[in-house]
């Protein structure tokens, strides 16, 4: 644990420094977290100035609301701003002992709901098939789609995926995910099929599964997504259907087989199951629904 000085006076972007080395060491976020969060305390300083931190008010809040308007933020980036700012100033009370304002009084803008993009089986299926097995980059591309659909995982997880580690028997790997938690990935004999055509084409083993062109190291993450970005252009598909939709789509898929959804935020390694409800499965139909409730309701032995 971490133990800070107690502070009579501190700039922001001090302050800032060490909110920062405490949500990396202590609250163990992700380097693109603390890295999101670095960029809202640069441009607070930049919009504000470095004050002292106890000097902070709700004009100052005013201020930056103001200047997130004429950027035109949208309101999840603000929220998430001002999110950022209301946990440093709780740090900065907590544990730098400094007398800070109210920072329950920084309200954050109401978020639309927003609508949860995913594919159905029959898409999914129509996406993998339509790859092809031209090339080398056919083979891998098609090697990272049926993991991410039968697996779930986030673009990275998948890409940090070590052949060493691999429990080919019972068809599953333990990684650290998201957060530094620890959880496991399931496979299909599909996806499993998939990987060992992939690598058996490349000719070579390597470290991780998915690794760049005729190297060893790890396939780049932003070369992954414009390799997506390229397939999906090629077959005509929105510019909303992403890597990250198929994870949407996975949780979606298991919720319309009857999966509870206890057991999909395991899969997906959400530590609270209301990110799972609100932001991973996608509205079902009417006619969906109607048959759940036939299936769920069958009290034809009553009569």
């Amino acid at each position: 644990m971490l133990f800070f000085k107690k502070q009579n006076s501190i700039k922001f972007s001090e302050a800032g420094k060490k909110y920062l080395d405490y949500c990396e060491l202590e609250k163990e976020m992700s380097p693109a977290s603390i890295y999101e969060y670095s960029k809202v305390i640069r441009w607070t300083v930049e919009i504000l100035g470095d004050f002292e931190v106890g000097k902070m008010s709700e004009e100052h809040i005013a201020k930056l609301k103001k200047e997130y308007n004429r950027r035109e933020l949208k309101p999840t980036t603000r929220a998430h701003n001002l999110s950022v700012i209301r946990e440093a100033l709780r740090f900065c009370q907590d544990e730098l002992h400094i007398k800070v304002m109210d920072f329950e009084k920084i309200k954050r803008p109401k978020i639309p709901k927003r609508r949860v993009d995913y594919l159905t089986e029959e898409e999914l299926k129509k996406f993998f098939d339509s790859i092809g097995k031209r090339s080398i980059r056919d083979f891998r591309f098609r090697a990272f789609v049926s993991v991410l659909i039968s697996t779930g995982c986030r673009i990275s997880e998948a890409l940090n995926l070590k052949i060493q580690d691999m429990d080919w028997e019972k068809k599953e790997v333990t990684i650290v995910g998201k957060g530094n938690k620890q959880r496991k990935l399931y496979f299909t004999d599909w996806s499993l099929k998939c990987i060992r055509e992939y690598i058996e084409k490349r000719g070579y083993e390597g470290k991780f599964i998915f690794v760049a062109e005729s190297k060893a190291n790890r396939w780049d993450r932003n070369d992954a997504q414009r390799n997506f970005r390229n397939y999906r252009r090629k077959l005509g598909l929105s510019a909303s259907f992403t890597a990250h939709t198929i994870r949407h789509s996975f949780a979606t898929l298991l919720m319309k087989k009857g999966v509870s959804l206890g057991h999909i935020q395991v899969l997906l390694g959400h530590s609270d199951i209301q990110t799972t409800s609100k932001h991973y499965l996608g509205i079902l139909s009417d006619d969906e629904a109607k048959q759940a409730h036939e299936k769920g309701m069958n009290m034809d032995n009553w009569v």
